[in-house]
């Protein structure tokens, strides 16, 4: 990554540099919070692997956790589970004590039966095992972090309680917590003000969105890839000032352009980001008639042996049954919706045909219960047919309790077994809680 000429990678150098300046240096500080817009977390994301590897500039040794927060009461099991699983499963580092080019000694068998008991307060064994770690490093006096960025948060209000928890409770010397926070909700201020002693919160005003547009337009301004990548820019800036004309304008060059390079990959898509762009001004004839032209397009290309297509042509039944969605055709929704995933199953996209017959069925439950009865049945029979590995990353958890539901006792046993060879003998109330557990959430 060359930061002298990559603009996102001068962001991503602001955001060590800020660490450098004002966590660094003060070695009392123990809760960091970055206080960040919503749009800006996948640079933070990348700052955060950036410094898991050896290129990371911050003196600090970050640990990064993604694990979901379910609640305060499991949050601290999660961590520690994670925390040791990841260490397994590092490659890099297990090669590195295999060889003796990393000597890393801490109690990690401990760690993994404590783990075990139900009679464990969790909270204080992260802690224990934070301190553990830490002491353990090639350099005793360097800080070790906890970096915290989870991918859902059921509750703001319990991961703030969780998190003062933690502080009251005392993190070792030489041990950091670091969150990331949204502005301007900035929901964990309290924090910041009940331990103001060892809590710093950090800002960085970042320009993304000129250093994404200065990295797309980057290259010959004559080629036609970087003169459409201007026409989405444009065409987004456009849609987001409720510009019509000028969206219009950005729309039909970014067709001509890719049309002019013989390319049918980059003509589809062209038609497709301009459909999807009006969405905005539900435009529904223009979206109609783009999105049947990509989809003519595509075709052309995959008959004569183009696979690059296969992505497109699938986006654009997805686009096309949200069409009808709007227009509140819902049956034509669906067909289209069971049409994409019926194609997905031809290209081997198996997890694509998955959330294709799941949103079908979604959109016919109430409106048609045949209808929905048949697609949720045809869901999880593909299901039934995919290994046990593609299953572990799809949604057939929630395919099955849905078929369970709508089932007759004999094909439900049928369904248990099969869930709880997949997962367990509880498959069906630990989903059902999860299920209701993000319904709360949702209407929080």
């Amino acid at each position: 990554m060359n930061n002298e000429h990559n603009p996102v990678a001068q962001l991503v150098t602001q955001i060590q540099q800020k660490w450098i300046s004002e966590v660094s240096p003060h070695e009392h500080i123990q809760w960091v919070r970055w206080i960040i817009k919503p749009d800006h977390a996948r640079l933070y994301e990348g700052f955060l692997r950036l410094e898991s590897t050896s290129h990371g500039a911050i003196p600090d040794i970050p640990i990064v956790l993604l694990s979901p927060f379910e609640d305060s009461k499991s949050y601290s099991k999660a961590l520690l589970k994670d925390w040791l699983d990841n260490y397994e499963k590092d490659e890099k580092v297990q090669k590195q004590i295999r060889t003796g080019k990393l000597k890393l000694t801490w109690n990690k068998d401990y760690f993994q039966n404590q783990l075990q008991k139900d009679d464990v307060n969790f909270d204080l064994l992260l802690i224990e095992l934070l301190e553990n770690f830490q002491k353990a490093l090639p350099n005793t006096r360097q800080h070790l972090v906890l970096s915290l960025l989870p991918y859902t948060v059921q509750s703001t209000e319990d991961y703030r309680e969780w998190m003062n928890t933690i502080l009251t409770s005392g993190l070792p010397n030489n041990v950091r917590l670091m969150v990331f926070d949204h502005s301007p909700e900035n929901y964990f201020e309290p924090i910041q003000i009940n331990h103001k002693d060892i809590a710093k919160s950090l800002m960085v005003d970042l320009d993304l969105e000129a250093a994404t547009k200065k990295l797309a337009l980057s290259g010959d301004p004559n080629d036609p890839e970087v003169q459409f990548r201007e026409c989405m820019l444009e065409m987004g800036n456009s849609a987001a000032k409720n510009n019509r004309k000028r969206l219009h304008q950005w729309g039909e060059k970014g067709i001509e352009v890719t049309q002019k390079t013989g390319n049918k990959a980059s003509f589809a898509t062209a038609h497709t980001v301009y459909a999807g762009m009006l969405f905005n001004f539900k435009e529904f004839d223009t979206i109609d008639k783009l999105l049947k032209r990509a989809q003519t397009i595509a075709k052309q290309a995959f008959s004569s042996g183009d696979d690059s297509v296969k992505p497109i042509l699938l986006q654009t039944y997805g686009f096309m049954a949200a069409s009808k969605q709007h227009q509140k055709e819902v049956e034509k929704a669906a067909d289209l919706f069971c049409q994409q995933a019926e194609l997905a199953i031809s290209f081997k996209m198996v997890q694509q045909a998955l959330t294709a017959y799941m949103t079908a069925y979604t959109l016919v439950k109430k409106k048609n219960t045949l209808r929905y009865r048949e697609i949720v049945a045809k869901a999880y029979n593909f299901a039934q047919t995919l290994t046990p590995e593609a299953l572990k990353t799809s949604p057939i958890g929630h395919i099955a309790l849905e078929h369970h539901s709508l089932s007759d006792s004999k094909v439900q046993k049928q369904i248990d077994s099969f869930m709880t060879e997949l997962e367990d003998k509880n498959w069906k109330e630990q989903l059902e809680m999860q299920e209701h557990n993000l319904k709360s959430s949702v209407s929080a």
